[in-house]
């Protein structure tokens, strides 16, 4: 078994405050370090954090399997992208990008 190449995706949308606008990449990449550093005293690279999408108010994460937790919490926690209120919301965790369409496509039917 490779331990060392677990990961889990994670599902995620942003609700702004003001509806009319939306937050970039690298606004939400320094959201995600600085509550790191606060939460965790870890950076992103210790969380093994990387995001694989983000358009403004959806996205997928990927990190190690041990820190998907962690990685909820420190996504629950952030409240403001740039300048911007957010609330944001986890909608599912896969393995796998294939097994998050499913579970993405699986919802929309229900």
């Amino acid at each position: 078994m490779r331990g060392t190449r677990r990961h889990r995706y994670i599902d995620f949308h942003v609700d702004y405050s003001d509806l009319d606008t939306d937050g970039t990449h690298s606004e939400l990449l320094q959201a995600l370090r600085t509550h790191a550093l606060a939460l965790f005293s870890k950076n992103l690279k210790d969380l093994r954090l990387w995001v694989v999408q983000f358009d403004g108010t959806q996205g997928i994460l990927k990190c190690h399997y041990t820190e998907k937790d962690h990685v909820i919490q420190l996504l629950l926690s952030i409240k403001k992208i740039g300048t911007k209120p957010v609330r944001i919301s986890t909608r599912s965790t896969s393995g796998t990008i294939r097994g998050l369409a499913e579970k993405k496509q699986k919802n929309m039917q229900d």
